[in-house]
């Protein structure tokens, strides 16, 4: 995989990839919970304290991780309503491997 220059570049290639209205960048900590797209599943997350869960959540979080540190994530807004699963797996996967690229070029730029 190359490295992927900025982060607006991959959402880009993302919003390219997944019919979605709407995809942007958070850095770590988040304010809310959201389902969540991981290698071979989309995640439903649990209950934690202190962290709002969205009841009638529009979008989905592809997380930014280096070496299994979260340091943000996408929020993309889906086209039709759902929490990811109805976006291909194979989407999903090329999804990842970007977001994998921003994860080593923030890792990088900020240490």
């Amino acid at each position: 995989m190359a490295p992927v220059a900025t982060i607006d570049d991959v959402r880009e290639r993302i919003m390219a990839e997944l019919p979605l209205l709407a995809c942007w960048f958070e850095p770590f900590p988040f304010d809310d919970l959201l389902p969540r797209i991981e290698p071979g599943r989309v995640a439903i997350p649990a209950e934690e304290p202190g962290v709002a869960r969205r009841r009638h959540t529009v979008g989905i979080e592809l997380p930014v991780r280096f070496r299994g540190l979260t340091l943000g994530r996408f929020v993309l807004i889906p086209s039709a309503t759902t929490c990811g699963v109805s976006l291909s797996a194979s989407a999903r996967s090329r999804a990842i491997d970007l977001a994998a690229g921003v994860g080593v070029a923030l890792a990088a730029s900020w240490t």
